[in-house]
């Protein structure tokens, strides 16, 4: 996965694109019947969704570039291709 022929401006928006999905996931962890186990506790809920903001942050910043799921998000996301894991 070579970003070597996209701008700054498409590298930036497909981070926003494979952070979005990070942020979907914290919204719908929010609602009352996401499915959490009965014994996940309420501060348990609110550290994986603010972990899931956390990460997003991050996306956005460019600081996962490196992280092979991010990396395909944002491929896909440029060329409409997705890059299997196993060859």
């Amino acid at each position: 996965m070579n970003f070597e022929r996209f701008s700054k401006e498409q590298l930036q928006e497909a981070r926003l694109y494979a952070s979005s999905i990070n942020r979907d996931i914290a919204r719908e962890a929010a609602k009352p019947d996401f499915g959490f186990a009965d014994h996940v506790s309420d501060a348990e809920k609110n550290a994986y969704i603010n972990n899931q903001l956390s990460l997003a942050d991050d996306i956005d910043n460019g600081k996962m570039d490196g992280n092979f799921t991010v990396r395909q998000r944002m491929y896909y996301f440029l060329t409409g291709e997705c890059v299997p894991i196993l060859k």
